[in-house]
């Protein structure tokens, strides 16, 4: 039980890092020029990709610290601010949906050719990278709008959180390499994409009901703790004359 809390807790932190430093991350974004902006990223996936990847230093641990985050984190807000201004970033839906599922099919075939993991599906890979990034793209080209989306997308985060978490990932894992086992190649797609989507549908059900709950907490607790605090804290401010 030790090391399912010790991993919550380190996972935890992460995440309550890079929120901290999200309005130094955000005020970067804003006021770096292009120029700038390519040479951060180009210095920090070259360190990702060498240590985080190559050799897998335990500073990265495969792409799931705070340090690779920030890095997704920049380059999602790069391409949202410049990916229009960039030729190679510049393609229709179809080509990107393409490009897509090149770099997701390629670690995928040297994983069952190699017969080990190599890297190629962590975070800090850059087939995974690759893959994110012209996934993104795609659907930055195309225009609809839809309530039911927009409510579900809200909680889709959770999925992710939940089936990495270190109680659940273990089991998680063993589930679906037994019903590769026991099924083989097309019987298995076919399950996992009727898991995964049961298994996403349980995850945001799961997540609204925590909204639910955290609004009524704060509702009736935390907003008047926080109210209390801000006002000691602008009565500091002000004896200290900021």
């Amino acid at each position: 039980m030790g090391f399912y809390f010790g991993a919550l807790y380190w996972f935890v932190v992460s995440y309550l890092i890079l929120y901290t430093l999200s309005p130094v991350l955000n005020a970067f974004a804003e006021t770096a020029n292009a120029r700038l902006y390519v040479s951060v990223l180009a210095i920090y996936f070259f360190f990702e990709f060498t240590y985080g990847w190559a050799f897998n230093f335990g500073a990265f641990n495969s792409g799931y610290t705070t340090i690779s985050f920030i890095g997704l984190y920049l380059l999602a807000r790069f391409l949202y601010k410049y990916s229009s201004k960039i030729k190679i970033f510049n393609l229709n839906t179809s080509k990107n949906l393409l490009l897509y599922l090149l770099f997701t099919i390629i670690p995928v075939i040297l994983l069952f050719a190699t017969k080990h993991d190599l890297g190629t599906i962590a975070y800090s890979s850059p087939f995974v990278i690759l893959a994110s990034v012209f996934f993104f793209l795609a659907f930055t080209k195309m225009h609809f709008s839809s309530k039911a989306i927009n409510y579900i997308s809200v909680s889709t985060f959770s999925i992710y959180l939940i089936h990495c978490h270190p109680i659940i990932a273990p089991h998680f894992k063993e589930l679906m390499r037994n019903a590769y086992d026991f099924l083989g190649g097309g019987l298995y797609i076919v399950f996992a994409i009727i898991f995964a989507t049961c298994y996403g549908f349980c995850c945001v059900v799961l997540d609204k009901g925590r909204i639910w709950t955290w609004n009524l907490l704060c509702k009736h607790l935390l907003d008047n703790i926080l109210f209390q605090f801000n006002n000691i804290i602008n009565k500091l401010y002000t004896r200290i004359g900021l």
